[in-house]
């Protein structure tokens, strides 16, 4: 039988009817139920392949909290017999449904073959755009785009299951990803893995540099550690992970990887890794394994180290040098503190002689820091941005007070014209004049602004006391 021909489509029509006044009727499940059959004996003509396309999303999306995964796999696989739906907004909506449900049902779902059979080269343009929205209180955020959720989900999965056959059949698309989503911060990270993974072993190392140039975190350095060798080497890029780790929570298998370096050279401080991560479980309730508790035991009645912090900072050289060693050291001067529009606190770095100008978070270090302290930094440049890669004190002080000027205000006013240097942030594409003014995103594209030039602006004080930059003066 042709299931194609007029009169197996008008047999079957009367069934897809009853499916889609069903699913109107919000009765999803038994609209599903009804095609069954159908879909079993793979009888349905391509005349009807996106509305019943249609009723299996509306089937998964509505039933997701209840579904096996085998239930789910059964669904999608019918849905995959269907060739006329790709690339489509239907094939799209499957995909972004099919990576919910394995989010859900982690390591039982196939999510790699089902995206194999899927066909990532069916993504659409509008699948690599972000999707935006608006929190309770009135924030605008931004979601990941349906592209970078397939890659996270399929990274996800390849950690338990990377095979050199999935290895090798999804690394075009993940190259892809990387340049279609330049500000994604984990791409590349997923990419020097997949390199790790086929054996390519000094490529990996080569991306997780190039990485930490744009995106210094404490989770690149820990990922950089886990594919080194070298025994101090490690040591020491765990200990710069260690430097700027983010909450205690999501450090678990850092400290552990520290305790096993540090087990015959440094037993205090493994030790006290063991310490604070047996604290950080239990507080949480969550299962410690037992391979935790014999590291415990090989470390009875050593006193965990009180100087933890110290040895972090003291450990961190040799892991700079093996990131940045091509990168020069500047001479900055600390010039104080700045709020940015967001209402973060930035520390001011200067150097007007060579025009560099660098905003960087607060550091325990920075804060500690005096007006005209001079700072060791290595700076890389992005996109007219400059990054502080690391910072490190000197004991020179810079006492040539700063030739900026504040506008003299009357009390009550409100806007004044200013003149001062353009500073442009790591992330974002507003920037600041004088790090203190704030210039929005439209002024700044619209006059091209750059890092280091100088310009004279109008700008008001704002009801919270900051100042925003209304109009630049040619």
């Amino acid at each position: 039988m042709d299931i194609n021909s007029q009169e197996h489509i008008k047999a079957i029509a009367p069934e897809i009817a009853k499916a889609y006044q069903l699913g109107k009727e919000q009765k999803y499940d038994e609209a599903y139920q009804v095609l069954v059959p159908h879909f079993e004996v793979k009888e349905i003509p391509v005349y009807f392949e996106e509305p019943c396309g249609w009723t299996i999303y509306r089937y998964l999306k509505n039933h997701e909290g209840k579904l096996s995964t085998r239930d789910i796999r059964k669904a999608l696989a019918f849905y995959l017999t269907f060739a006329s739906c790709k690339p489509s907004t239907l094939h799209s909506c499957i995909m972004m449904q099919a990576a919910n449900l394995e989010k859900k049902h982690e390591n039982d779902f196939r999510f790699i073959e089902f995206c194999l059979m899927w066909k990532l080269e069916s993504l659409r343009d509008e699948d690599f755009i972000p999707g935006k929205g608006t929190t309770e209180n009135g924030k605008s955020i931004e979601f990941q785009s349906l592209a970078e959720n397939v890659a996270t989900r399929l990274y996800k999965e390849l950690k338990t299951r990377h095979t050199e056959e999935f290895v090798s059949e999804l690394f075009p698309f993940f190259d892809f990803i990387k340049e279609k989503c330049p500000n994604n911060r984990f791409i590349g990270m997923y990419i020097a893995q997949l390199y790790y993974w086929q054996g390519h072993k000094e490529k990996a190392i080569d991306e997780y540099k190039a990485i930490l140039r744009t995106t210094p975190e404490w989770f690149i350095w820990k990922h950089l550690g886990d594919i080194c060798q070298d025994k101090e080497m490690r040591i020491s890029l765990y200990c710069k992970a260690m430097t700027m780790m983010g909450k205690e929570e999501y450090i678990g298998d850092l400290r552990l990887g520290l305790a096993n370096l540090l087990m015959e050279s440094n037993r205090e401080q493994a030790a006290y890794e063991i310490e604070q991560y047996m604290k950080t479980y239990k507080n949480n309730g969550w299962k410690i394994s037992g391979d935790v508790y014999l590291l415990q035991n090989k470390l009875l009645g050593v006193v965990p180290s009180d100087q933890a912090k110290q040895f972090y900072r003291n450990n961190i050289k040799k892991a700079e040098e093996f990131a940045y060693s091509d990168i020069p050291t500047e001479e900055l001067t600390y010039s104080g503190i700045v709020t940015n529009h967001a209402g973060k606190e930035r520390a001011n770095l200067v150097n007007k002689q060579k025009k560099i100008f660098v905003r960087t978070p607060l550091t325990p270090l920075l804060r500690k820091a005096s007006i005209g302290d001079v700072f060791l930094v290595r700076i890389y440049e992005n996109q007219n941005r400059k990054n502080a890669l690391t910072i490190h004190p000197t004991d020179k002080k810079n006492t040539t007070p700063s030739n900026r000027q504040s506008p003299q205000l009357p009390k009550d006013s409100e806007v004044c014209t200013i003149t001062g240097t353009v500073s442009l942030p790591a992330q974002g594409d507003f920037c600041f004049i004088d790090h203190q003014y704030y210039v929005p995103e439209k002024l700044t594209k619209a006059y091209n602004l750059k890092e280091g030039e100088t310009m004279k602006a109008k700008a008001k004080k704002m009801p919270d006391g900051r100042w925003r930059v209304v109009s630049i003066i040619k």
